[in-house]
């Protein structure tokens, strides 16, 4: 590769993010327009004095446990509903599954099942638990189904990948040998995908407990719900003591899920969440672990629990009431039209979902630069080695500050993040970037510094003991690959993004989102199936596009 193509692409690089941005700005701030609202200063400064008196009465606290039990129940049931979704799924679409070449009718049911998987996960599950609530009413088993259905999608995507993914020597042996296809699949498939796809499992559990949050702005009950009427009340003593039981459950889950997948699968989050988890096929057994035994013996009479508590019936789905309203509302949604203010205000409400999904991007990167090398476990352990006392204590004091910024950004849901900008800011663009940036932030630094802490550190020793500056070391070896790592998942998270954009949206910030939460408040159904469609078409548009730059990088 020449000088010249190496500059060439540098400079088309940096066009690549300077420009979107440039836009972006200008479409969230346009010229001429007030953007902050001084009149709600005094109400985030009444919100932030409030944080040292919670709410802590005991009638308080009975009503926030409650919540925290409807909230862990919805995302234990929603995620065996997306296990129940993902297991088949997942075999239809593997490769491996098949014993050869499938027959023309399995691979028309491959093509229709990919399509629904498709179609199921580019709809959020805030999205999916308001078409639920039109039919079911406010019944837990509209939360759950709206946890299950997405998150059974990407799920069959993850297993399909992972039996693929694993050796096939033992599937092929017992096939050869003219075993049937369920033993075989049972015994030559599965026990080398178990420990990949436990580990997954619990990885969705944990996105669950923050989906079940998000999914109270719709009033299905859960710790989001409480949430929002306080918000709403402003009543920020409970704000603030709600706050702290989401940073308790999603601080234990994070915990739980992290110890799981670090004994059991050498699989990390980011690999999960980039889907580059399959990928660690082989690489090393997994040690028995005791902590995945007990995790996997609680799992049964937990989801039995949690069923029995939650009151969810099955009979819901199928009862001549629920028949008659999703026919009515199949009906109402076909054929599409167009919302009220026609192509312009559709005109406006795309870009204005992109600008905000580059613009939340931009929030999230500032905050993962800012923060994610400090939360980096492994470069910390290294260095603590020559560090005088003093020093570790700073570094250790730093390492837990980031890991709290970051666990505080990504617990809080992007709908109480987009409540208080819209104290400061007027509803638009900015406002919604603001919130989804603060919990991508939280998010994206989590998986980059997890991404982070697996760099190999051996260049910048080599580049140490021949005498090269500790800082030039480890900028010439270390930020390369730290560096790819960032754009990598900045890629992978923007396409996330774009589809969280109708999380804020339904607070009222603005783009796609706004759109669909006001035409569905007004049963415009026609409507909100032309909203659905072009959503589809963005999010596919985004994966589309992020997968082609993550190749680029690659092969760069």
């Amino acid at each position: 590769m020449t000088g010249r193509t190496v500059a060439t692409r540098r400079l088309a690089g940096l066009l690549l993010v300077v420009v979107p941005l440039v836009w972006s700005w200008r479409q969230a701030v346009p010229a001429g327009t007030e953007v902050v609202n001084r009149g709600g200063l005094s109400l985030v400064g009444d919100l932030l004095a409030a944080a040292l008196h919670p709410q802590l009465s005991v009638d308080f606290l009975a009503v926030v446990l409650d919540a925290a039990v409807v909230t862990l129940i919805f995302a234990a049931l929603g995620t065996a509903g997306a296990l129940v979704i993902g297991l088949p799924g997942g075999l239809v679409l593997s490769d491996a599954a098949w014993n050869g070449r499938p027959p023309p009718a399995a691979r028309l049911l491959r093509l229709l099942v990919r399509g629904v998987l498709v179609a199921a996960r580019s709809v959020h599950e805030l999205v999916w638990a308001l078409l639920l609530v039109s039919v079911l009413g406010l019944d837990p088993l509209a939360a759950v189904l709206a946890i299950a259905i997405p998150f059974g999608a990407q799920t069959a995507k993850v297993f399909a990948e992972t039996f693929d993914g694993v050796p096939s020597g033992p599937l092929l042996a017992l096939r050869n040998a003219g075993a049937r296809p369920a033993p075989a699949l049972a015994y030559g498939l599965f026990p080398a995908a178990a420990p990949l796809l436990l580990s997954y499992s619990f990885y969705r559990f944990e996105c669950a407990i923050r989906s079940a949050v998000i999914l109270g702005v719709v009033g299905v009950g859960g710790l989001g719900q409480e949430l929002v009427v306080s918000l709403q009340s402003r009543n920020w003593d409970e704000v603030w003591t709600l706050v702290g039981v989401v940073l308790l459950l999603s601080a234990a889950a994070d915990l739980w899920s992290t110890r799981l997948r670090r004994d059991r699968a050498v699989v990390t989050c980011s690999d999960w969440s980039a889907g580059l988890g399959s990928g660690r096929r082989g690489s090393a057994r997994p040690a028995r672990s005791r902590w995945a035994r007990w995790s996997a013996a609680v799992v049964v009479p937990g989801l039995i629990v949690a069923w029995l508590a939650s009151e969810v019936s099955l009979s819901g789905l199928t009862s001549p009431r629920t028949r008659e309203l999703t026919g009515r509302l199949l009906d109402d949604m076909w054929p599409p039209a167009l919302p009220p203010g026609g192509w312009p205000a559709l005109g406006d409400a795309v870009p204005d979902t992109v600008a905000m999904a580059i613009l939340a991007m931009a929030v999230a990167v500032v905050i993962t630069m800012a923060a994610g090398p400090w939360a980096m476990r492994a470069r910390h352990a290294a260095m603590d080695e020559h560090a005088r006392p003093v020093r570790r204590l700073l570094r250790g004091a730093l390492w837990w500050a980031a890991r709290a910024l970051l666990l505080v950004l990504r617990s809080v849901p992007p709908t109480v993040w987009a409540v208080i900008a819209l104290l400061v800011f007027f509803p638009g663009v900015l406002p919604g970037a603001l919130a989804l940036g603060l919990y991508t932030g939280g998010i994206l630094g989590r998986l980059v510094a997890e991404a982070w802490e697996s760099v190999d550190t051996r260049p910048s020793h080599a580049l140490r003991a021949i005498g090269t500056p500790g800082w030039l070391a480890s900028v010439a070896a270390v930020v390369p690959p730290s560096a790819h790592h960032l754009a990598t998942y900045t890629l992978y998270r923007f396409e996330v993004c774009i589809r969280e954009t109708a999380v804020v949206g339904v607070v009222g910030a603005a783009g796609l989102g706004r759109l669909l939460a006001e035409n569905l408040a007004a049963f415009r159904f026609p409507a909100v199936t032309t909203l659905l469609i072009v959503s589809f078409a963005l999010s596919v548009a985004s994966e589309l596009f992020g997968r082609r730059l993550r190749r680029a990088l690659r092969a760069s």
